[in-house]
């Protein structure tokens, strides 16, 4: 989702830089979280910094008589594709979770960009029992005219997930959004908090006990813009990771242990997106093995290891292709989700490292936390 590509500075205050100042980057802080007031659907509320938006798809959902209404537009569209809205939720209260603190007066701003998605995924996902609505609007309609939102006039139809028809990659990744949103006002707003995790806790459950992916149930609907090219079962791992990290509940570490191994646990995969949650999957829980030494989670600091060390120019398991310039490359197209998220799971895995004394070993190269926040800042800058 190309809301993603902006997020990454958020995370470059975790360290100075010589080659920007810190006012630099608090700059590109607030312009980030600002990109996101500027894609929102809805109702915009009184303190709306963007003048030049006004209310827009304010009747969304009523064509299925349910409240749909809020949330996020994808890009330059006005469609609102529900998987990779939850993924792009589930990354800004991931970076508000680890670094937050180091916003300084732009923590506010940014909790207000997770609220908004998270209000939204708590509507779809609340609304009719064993049921989540995934998308409002016809993507190939409104890619073929260029509107505001505020004058669109393409149809504004819904599609659903449900026990027929499932969707478990987008609806583990609503579960995960929703979890890691329940962390992030734990402290501020405990009911609301509370709220999120309880639809995080049944979404979860809907998308485990129906299983399928999302672009079998609404190919064509979902196809080619968001399709789930790597199935659901990443997206199930995810899930029950974010749901043990905000409840701290054993089933769903009992959950992770007897069903990882075929939710791609035992994969090396070297890239992050709204698609492939694998390498996010580790680096997560991993988190769990620096602060307990557990033994249950030494399979997924290894794969972070692994992960690590492919990103590493020298390391003997190197593997990433960069630019002449020195930028991130994985594909031609939409390039930079994989600069920010790569960025991103290096320097929280940096912080993993730092907080237990921790480095990593890439055969006869020693990777310290100062060197994933160097190989970050140069993705960055």
């Amino acid at each position: 989702m190309k809301l993603l590509f902006l997020a990454f500075t958020w995370f470059l205050f975790v360290s100075s830089c010589s080659a920007f100042s810190a006012q630099d980057y608090s700059d590109a802080l607030e312009k980030s979280i600002l990109f996101f007031e500027g894609q929102r659907s809805g109702r915009l509320p009184s303190n709306q910094r963007l003048s030049w938006r006004a209310d827009s798809g304010l009747s969304d959902g009523s064509s299925n008589n349910v409240d749909l209404v809020g949330g996020y537009y994808d890009a330059g569209d006005n469609i609102k594709f529900g998987l990779p809205m939850a993924f792009t939720t589930t990354l800004l209260a991931w970076s508000v979770i680890e670094f937050g603190s180091s916003m300084n007066n732009q923590v506010d701003n940014a909790k207000g960009a997770v609220r908004w998605g998270a209000d939204y995924l708590l509507k779809a996902a609340t609304a009719t029992p064993e049921t989540l609505y995934v998308q409002v609007g016809e993507a190939n309609t409104d890619h073929a005219c260029w509107e505001r939102p505020e004058d669109m006039d393409t149809q504004r139809n819904v599609y659903k997930v449900s026990p027929q028809n499932p969707g478990s990659d987008v609806a583990a990744e609503t579960a995960a959004a929703l979890s890691a949103a329940s962390i992030v006002f734990k402290d501020s707003d405990p009911a609301y908090s509370q709220k999120l995790l309880s639809a995080a806790v049944q979404v979860f459950q809907f998308a485990d006990r129906y299983r399928g992916s999302y672009s079998d149930s609404l190919n064509s609907v979902v196809c080619p813009f968001y399709c789930s090219y790597s199935g659901y079962r990443d997206e199930l791992l995810w899930g029950a990771s974010w749901l043990h990290r905000a409840t701290g509940d054993v089933s769903y570490l009992s959950y992770i242990q007897s069903n990882g191994h075929t939710l791609g646990a035992d994969d090396d995969d070297y890239s992050f997106s709204w698609d492939d949650k694998r390498a996010g999957t580790k680096i997560l829980l991993s988190k769990d093995f620096f602060e307990s030494s557990s033994q249950e989670f030494q399979l997924y600091k290894a794969h972070s290891d692994n992960y690590i060390c492919s990103l590493i120019p020298g390391s003997p398991s190197f593997q990433a292709e960069y630019t002449p310039g020195g930028l991130f490359f994985k594909a031609i197209g939409s390039n930079l989700q994989y600069v920010t998220t790569s960025a991103f799971l290096m320097l929280t895995y940096a912080k993993y490292l730092n907080a237990n004394h921790y480095v990593v070993s890439c055969g006869t190269t020693t990777v310290t936390a100062d060197h994933l926040i160097t190989q970050a800042k140069k993705q960055v800058d």
